[in-house]
């Protein structure tokens, strides 16, 4: 147990050296609200489908509202908000959320036509792949891993028996 506490002070010394002392905890909260919310959204579009649980498409006046909608107005709060240059937090978790939203429905935007289901729907996931690599990318850089590796090789190291 005491191993593992040390592992973790030192993980967290790390994760502010190389995350949060660089400014670099928005692009990791966005990045991380971006693929847990697409990963949710396509849960719930697959349960829609299937008639699962208790979810349900929105059609007010007999209009779908495509979930690109409220991404899209997540995406504009996020923007009106950093021109305020407050609450980076809530801007992130804003454009993580809404950009999943919105990428998830792309092929649909690119095509104009619903393909949500179609062949052409792949064209939203090879989207989501893309962005999701590059918030990954641009939100740890490297550093950070490279040290979380280090701290564990050389727990793992130490806890080996015969060493």
């Amino acid at each position: 147990m005491r191993q593992l506490a040390t592992a973790l002070r030192e993980l967290r010394a790390e994760y502010s050296r190389h995350i949060r002392a660089p400014g670099k905890e928005p692009r990791l909260l966005a990045a991380a609200l971006f693929l847990i919310t697409f990963v949710a959204i396509r849960v719930v579009t697959h349960a829609i489908r299937g008639g699962v649980g208790p979810f349900f498409t929105v059609e007010p006046g007999g209009i779908h509202v495509h979930h690109m909608i409220p991404g899209l107005m997540l995406l504009l709060v996020s923007g009106l908000l950093d021109l305020s240059g407050r609450a980076v937090r809530i801007r992130a978790a804003l454009f993580g959320v809404g950009a999943a939203l919105v990428l998830d429905e792309f092929a649909l935007i690119l095509n104009l036509a619903d393909v949500y289901w179609k062949p052409q729907g792949r064209e939203s996931i090879d989207a989501v792949v893309i962005m999701a690599a590059v918030l990954v990318i641009v939100a740890l850089g490297g550093g950070f891993w490279r040290a979380a590796l280090r701290i564990a090789a050389r727990r793992l190291g130490r806890a080996s028996p015969g060493r």
